[in-house]
């Protein structure tokens, strides 16, 4: 199938087509609202579900995150008391053609990023953004860890992850339909505003 074919199911043939092309992986609903979601150009990842992911990575006895002022805030407590509390600030999202597809964020105060826990909820964060962008591809998540991701530092200030070291992205990125999926949504930014995290997706033109 070719891969603007699939996006042409995906956006104008409906939710129900496109889940026989791309195989059950996701939940009928979730396959309709994140059809129409992508007519919008636009995807939304409520600060609640992001609590949720990252008071799931492992250690983690309680969390909040908060999307405020273009800024994902976290304050997070693991069961030995270190805890975590920064602003992740999403400054560039950088996806080449069947390359990194790559997530920037500058850390506020930069002397959280001397704790390697900081950039373990860092890339929760973006296993969070990579389950919400590519949804209807990923199989549904065995667990509510979306942890994993590898996240490096880039520069004094920031920090830098590559979603297709999310674990779920890295099993299904070179699966049939499913991989394509990975290559036709591209993210060219994140808002973090009043409470959610908006993903502004490109979609190639569909001729």
């Amino acid at each position: 199938m070719a891969r603007l074919d699939l996006l042409r199911s995906l956006l104008r043939a409906g939710a129900d087509r496109a889940r026989d092309r791309l195989g059950d992986v996701a939940p009928l609903a979730a396959v309709q609202r994140m059809v129409a979601e992508l007519r919008r150009q636009r995807l939304v990842l409520h600060e609640r579900a992001l609590t949720q992911v990252v008071a799931h990575v492992p250690g983690v006895r309680a969390a909040t995150v908060t999307a405020r002022h273009g800024a994902i805030l976290v304050d997070v407590t693991y069961r030995d008391d270190e805890t975590v509390s920064c602003r992740f600030f999403p400054e560039s999202a950088r996806f080449a053609p069947r390359g990194a597809k790559e997530l920037v964020f500058r850390v506020e105060p930069t002397e959280a990023l001397r704790s390697p826990r900081t950039r373990e909820v860092a890339g929760a964060l973006a296993g969070a953004i990579a389950q919400t962008l590519w949804s209807v591809a990923l199989p549904k998540a065995e667990s509510d860890d979306l942890s994993g991701a590898i996240v490096d530092r880039d520069g004094e200030e920031h920090v830098r992850v590559d979603l297709r070291t999310v674990p779920m992205v890295r099993r299904v990125q070179s699966k049939g339909p499913a991989g394509m999926v990975l290559e036709l949504l591209e993210l060219r930014g994140v808002e973090a505003e009043d409470g959610e995290v908006a993903l502004l997706v490109k979609l190639p033109a569909l001729g």
